[in-house]
């Protein structure tokens, strides 16, 4: 256990961005104040989420957009970065070759054999693999059927036996080891959850962490982020979170929109997290949702397969690639236009991701090196116009 301060929060976020040494040497003690704080709320609200047509759909998320918070951060040190004429130099957030990740999750609400394997078809139809969390209370009858599903890709984790998250440990734990027994007699390994309502509290969070799941997803708790280990009661929570996109098909029918408005605001939302390299998490549901819009659903996977380079994923390969970046250890020095890389790593997969001030960013493997940066290969990066919040970037950016 250790007390949660501002720096501590801080320097997990920089963690998880895998900074260089002498980027974080950047951040001074003194300048902290209250503004990351929030970042230890886990609170949630319904909140709306800019839609199309003037419809806005809704979600009971995070009252606290921890996603926002980190990218101001961020923000702020590569400004500090670049005033100090040092370049922003962290570890890449995708394995080589790749410019994002896709998933899709599917939480099985009340779905039959019918909703379910019409899913499966489709998804199979575009040789997709998708991430499956089963509600026992309805999958159990034919839990037999599902298991073959994961030599063609796809990973199947647990949701609940009944479809609730409570506030008691006594309760969560009953309802969830009895899916976990359901699915392990059955011959699953259960290492990943996501909750009913995606509702996250610390009581749920001790049970998984006594069954040690792997990872976890509540958008009650983050959304539309990088994973990270939530920061709560002067303690690091041992399950990663994998943040996603918490709107789904459904939550745009409750809206008012049209089938046509539907596949217009998800491809808003896929163009906008592909141009800004970041994580591309969907959702939905089988039944009463995409049984229902067979045209949304083939568009949505259609257009996430047209991406070019972009690593579709399940969630357990997402998180063993974020657990093994958050283990690499490496140090920098820049001495002149020389960079050296000092590591123990000979992972391929993991590269250094270098911006500079003028727009101009490039990716070396992190391997032991002394490199030129003149003699790098540089590409302009599109900047993005971000929102931040309110005293964070001026904590780090002032002297």
């Amino acid at each position: 256990m250790f007390p949660i301060t501002e720096k501590k929060i801080i320097s997990e976020i920089l963690k998880h961005e895998g900074c260089a040494d002498f980027i974080t040497d950047l951040f001074h003690v003194n300048l902290l104040n209250n503004s990351v704080k929030p970042f230890t709320n886990f609170n949630s609200q319904l909140k709306s989420f800019i839609g199309i047509s003037g419809k806005s759909p809704t979600e009971k998320v995070s009252i606290i957009d921890k996603g926002l918070l980190r990218k101001t951060i961020v923000k702020a040190l590569k400004k500090r970065a670049f005033d100090s004429n040092l370049p922003y130099l962290h570890l890449a957030y995708y394995p080589k070759g790749y410019h994002t990740i896709v998933t899709f999750r599917v939480d099985c609400d009340v779905s039959d054999k019918e909703s379910f394997f019409h899913l499966l078809k489709i998804s199979e139809k575009y040789s997709f693999p998708l991430t499956w969390f089963l509600h026992l209370a309805f999958q159990e009858s034919y839990i037999h059927e599902i298991d073959d599903i994961r030599k063609n890709g796809h990973e199947v984790q647990l949701h609940c036996y009944d479809h609730e998250t409570y506030p008691s440990y006594i309760e969560n734990k009953r309802n969830i080891l009895k899916g976990k027994n359901i699915m392990e007699k059955e011959g699953f390994k259960v290492s990943g959850f996501v909750s009913p309502f995606g509702k996250w509290n610390h009581s749920l969070n001790r049970v998984l962490e006594e069954i040690k799941v792997n990872y976890s997803s509540e958008f009650a708790i983050g959304y539309d982020d990088f994973p990270f280990y939530p920061l709560y009661k002067n303690r690091r929570s041992k399950i990663l979170q994998l943040p996603i996109h918490p709107i789904c098909i459904g939550s745009l029918r409750k809206s008012g929109f049209t089938n046509h408005e539907m596949m217009n605001y998800f491809e808003k939302i896929i163009t906008s997290k592909y141009e800004r390299q970041e994580p591309i998490m969907l959702y939905g549901h089988p039944k009463n949702e995409i049984d229902n819009y067979p045209d949304v659903i083939n568009f949505i996977f259609t257009t996430l397969k047209g991406l070019p380079d972009v690593w579709i994923a399940t969630y357990t390969e997402y998180a063993k690639w974020w657990k093994k970046r958050l283990s690499a250890k490496y140090s920098v020095s820049i001495k002149g236009d020389f960079l050296t890389i000092k590591t123990d790593n000979t992972n391929p997969d993991l590269q250094l991701h270098i911006e500079k001030q003028d727009s101009l960013e490039t990716y070396v493997p992190l391997l032991t090196a002394k490199l030129s940066m003149a003699h790098l290969k540089w590409t302009y990066r599109k900047e993005f116009t971000e929102l931040s919040i309110d005293g964070i970037g001026s904590m780090l950016s002032d002297e």
